[in-house]
């Protein structure tokens, strides 16, 4: 076994939909020209800005590669 390089052991990665952020610009509806976009938690990572590492599916480690 050794450390996960791509999460550094951590197990975690920056959420790919918001970008380590937590939250998410929400697409709606345009009653007014030029609306700020509203923001919500992203539902990928509930907002934490974090989710499970796909290379080591969140453990913090990989097994060794056999030559």
């Amino acid at each position: 076994m050794r450390i996960c390089a791509r999460c550094s052991g951590k197990g975690l990665v920056n959420c790919p939909r918001c970008q380590g952020h937590g939250r998410v610009d929400e697409e709606q509806l345009e009653l007014i020209a030029a609306a700020a976009p509203a923001t919500r938690k992203c539902p990928e990572c509930r907002g934490t800005g974090q989710v499970a590492c796909p290379e080591c599916e969140g453990s913090g480690t990989v097994e060794d590669e056999d030559d």
